[in-house]
């Protein structure tokens, strides 16, 4: 039986069948003939030489329902920058790429083509919706971009932000930061704090860390853009405070989202620490308590709420006969909570 249930504070587009796809891309190219849709591509140079990317372009070749795709770029080499215009010329929507270099005293990240690449849209002002896709993802379909556009652009649906969600499994359990560092981090802070808005808001989410969002060019506009891999979080913060909750959604992606994965001694631990710093900051706007006492004792739920995560982990991979590493995902427990400390 498809799971329709309808929990937290946002509404959730379950995936119930797929027999709907060609449908909803048909509909979509009519609705997006008078509120076109703009698609926004953050890429970092390592991703455009990958296999994903290839197969990305080769996807969106028959996304008609988009009316332009920005690639917003950073750190590309100078050979890959001179041979990224004829690739993207194979696409028959508009295509415009934005090579965003590095200012003194502030780096580009994800966070610096996002920002750009909207406010090269809004100045134009010939899209109504922004879409952005991570491009490191090598089990796009175009089917599931579609339905994240849908949720915003149909007119009956009087959503104004969508995130997409999807279970991040193949081989293995994967999205370590999300089950294993920020759920169990979110619950964490329940406990200290108690429930309060913000937090109930993101606990509505089943997968915050999503870089996949919809959203109107009002709203876009709106919204400013944190920087690193605090982009998602700050943004659904963010959200929060500029959009009634009845006006925001989740999409599911599917099964099978193949991310690229990250280096969990290395990359992950510092993507938690980035994370955490932007939560702590923005619960900080919030009123919440922002000294060492109230740190000291959300680390300390935090290692509770992430052994019973850890557990349910191993759980999930049991039933499901996947391999599960336990020794190793303890192991990057220790290393989040380690980070969580210094904060």
């Amino acid at each position: 039986m498809s799971d329709f249930a309808q929990i937290g504070l946002i509404c959730t587009l379950q995936r119930l069948n797929d027999t709907h796809l060609p449908r909803i891309e048909a509909e979509l190219g009519e609705i997006a003939s008078s509120r076109p849709i703009a698609l926004v591509l953050p890429c970092h140079g390592r991703d455009l030489q990958q296999p994903a990317f290839e197969h990305l372009i080769g996807e969106l070749r028959g996304a008609a329902f988009l009316r332009e795709i920005v690639f917003s770029v950073n750190e590309v080499p100078i050979s890959t920058l001179l041979e990224l215009p004829s690739v993207i010329q194979t696409l028959p929507q508009k295509t415009t790429l934005l090579n965003n270099e590095p200012q003194p005293g502030k780096p580009v990240g994800k966070g610096t083509n996002v920002r750009a690449a909207f406010r090269r849209l809004a100045a134009a002002g010939e899209c109504d919706i922004f879409v952005t896709q991570d491009c490191d993802v090598a089990s796009f379909r175009r089917a599931d971009l579609a339905r994240l556009c849908f949720a915003v652009a149909h007119p009956q649906l009087h959503h104004r932000f969508a995130k997409m969600y999807y279970s991040r499994v193949t081989d293995r359990l994967y999205g370590r930061v999300s089950r294993l560092f920020l759920a169990p981090l979110l619950h964490a802070l329940v406990r200290v704090a108690g429930h309060q808005p913000l937090l109930d808001f993101l606990l509505s989410f089943r997968y915050p860390l999503a870089g996949e969002v919809a959203m109107t060019r009002e709203l876009a506009e709106a919204l400013p853009t944190s920087t690193g891999w605090g982009l998602e979080i700050g943004q659904l913060c963010e959200v929060f405070r500029r959009v009634d909750p009845r006006e925001v959604c989740q999409v599911d992606g599917g099964a099978g989202y193949d991310h690229k994965h990250q280096p969990a001694a290395t990359a992950l631990a510092g993507m938690s620490e980035e994370i955490a710093r932007e939560l702590f900051s923005q619960l900080a706007a919030e009123g919440l308590p922002a000294d060492d006492v109230f740190r000291e004792a959300v680390t300390t739920a935090y290692r509770r709420e992430a052994a019973h995560a850890l557990r349910r982990s191993a759980a999930l991979a049991l039933i499901n006969a996947l391999p599960f590493d336990e020794a190793a995902e303890r192991e990057i427990v220790e290393t989040f909570a380690s980070r969580l400390g210094r904060i």
